[in-house]
């Protein structure tokens, strides 16, 4: 067993290349929009004027892989990089290399499988390799023979952005269209559009947690994995969750809070042709159910990993601006963490702005105390300085870990190492292995300057 396995992860963002950047990085599956990057510059100034200041980037020496002093420091690695041993081992070398000691490394990315899946077919993108290849397997094989930890990253409820149906029957669009949540006129969105990615499954329906669960189980069974990373553990937006099953679902759920009077009322709306009576009549209890159906999913697949793999790191890939998640995406996921319901969570603070970033980190910190909190980098779109910078002002309001979306876009897609160079240089002179939160032990984490233990709102 490789030194690193004691260790705890955070995953997450996502998928589709498109070289911006200066280090021609990808574009991550959850990027925040500008709304989103207003909201977040608002909401930091209004709780602290007196953001978190950037630290300067200091030389430092060259970096070195491990030492236990229980730092993450970890990569999402998207599966363009997975589609060869040759490309795989190149990551592996790099991150070693680089001081890293972690990679979050993409195995399920639209409903299909980068590994041998009992319940997916595998991903149309591994068409031209040949059929033996196990991404994940060669993955967890080099990974641990550098001394990395190896976390499979899933999308969980993302699972199609094409305009066509997927090639194979098997996939999960094309078997159980029934399982797609849909608008309030009934449809089904596809295709990316400004605050939906593509389909999406309905964690409302029952059946849909079981797939998934067993989706996950899957492979914390089958593969030497050291944790699974669920992303896109969220709905897409408010205008979501409007199919026949979510009206009969709510009503069930609702219904025994009800008197027989209120009942009726709702019911008498819905026959005279309001669809949708039960959720205008009960707004706030409709955005509780939403939101329950989504920690139900999160519940499910926790504890069906770690009842096969007790010492799995079950992390969320999630949004940092708590407001936003909780409310907009049915995304709970400060309780998760309080709850155990998941060992680490990785806020995707991709704002470009260090002091915005950090304060947004701070505030998870906060919110969650003594929890696990690793913080995202979005190094797609800033030069490595400013990676650097945020990683440091991470370490300064108590982040137990830095993850930097992504490999591929740090390296240009594997063929530069100089931005990665960088980063080790300027953050990882000392060595670290990641902490394993689940082997029973407690871990300090340091309590930055100033930090309260009261749950921020």
């Amino acid at each position: 067993m490789p030194l690193i396995r004691s260790s705890v992860f955070c995953s997450a963002a996502v998928a589709a290349i498109l070289l911006t950047s200066p280090v021609f990085a990808q574009v991550p599956d959850t990027p925040p929009t500008k709304s989103e990057q207003e909201i977040y510059n608002a909401e930091a100034v209004a709780l602290n004027p007196q953001l978190v200041s950037p630290e300067e980037v200091t030389p430092s020496v060259p970096p070195t892989a491990f030492t236990s002093d229980g730092e993450i420091r970890a990569m999402w690695v998207v599966r363009d990089s997975m589609h060869s041993r040759a490309k795989i081992r190149n990551t592996v070398n790099m991150a070693k290399k680089n001081g890293f000691n972690t990679l979050f490394v993409q195995v399920r990315g639209r409903g299909d499988a980068f590994y041998n899946s009992r319940f997916e077919p595998r991903s149309e993108e591994l068409s031209g390799v040949p059929a033996d290849f196990d991404p994940l397997a060669v993955a967890v094989e080099e990974g641990h023979k550098a001394g990395l930890e190896v976390h499979a990253w899933l999308n969980t409820f993302f699972v199609w952005g094409r305009s066509r149906a997927p090639w194979s029957s098997r996939h999960v669009v094309n078997a159980h269209p029934e399982w797609l949540v849909r608008t309030k006129d009934n449809r089904v969105q596809r295709t990316d559009s400004k605050d939906c990615e593509g389909a999406f499954l309905n964690p409302a329906i029952p059946a849909v947690r079981d797939y998934l669960r067993d989706v996950f189980n899957d492979v914390a069974t089958n593969y030497a994995v050291d944790g699974v990373h669920m992303d896109y553990v969220r709905m897409p937006a408010n205008r979501f969750s409007f199919g026949e099953a979510d009206m009969r679902l709510f009503r069930d759920w609702l219904a025994p809070r009800l008197t027989t009077d209120e009942i009726a009322y709702a019911d008498a709306k819905v026959a005279r042709g309001s669809r949708l009576a039960w959720h205008y009549l009960h707004p706030k209890e409709w955005a509780e159910w939403r939101r329950d159906n989504v920690t139900a999913a999160v519940r499910e697949i926790s504890a069906a990993v770690h009842a096969t793999k007790p010492d799995a790191i079950v992390s969320a890939a999630v949004f940092p601006n708590y407001r936003v998640a909780h409310g907009d995406k049915g995304q709970a996921w400060r309780e998760w963490l309080n709850n155990d319901l998941i060992d680490a969570a990785c806020p995707m603070s991709y704002n470009q702005s260090t002091q915005v970033a950090a304060s947004q980190i701070r505030d998870a910190v906060r919110s969650c105390p003594g929890k696990p909190i690793i913080a995202g980098v979005g190094a797609w779109q800033v030069p490595s300085a400013s990676a650097v910078a945020k990683g440091k002002a991470y370490r300064h309001v108590g982040a137990a870990g830095i993850n930097f979306f992504s490999y591929d876009g740090m390296t240009r897609n594997g063929r530069s190492e100089k931005y990665l160079n960088s980063v080790g240089r300027g953050l990882f002179g000392s060595r670290s292995a990641p902490r394993n939160w689940r082997r029973g032990k407690p871990v300090a984490i340091p309590k930055p300057e100033g930090v309260s233990n009261d749950v921020q709102p």
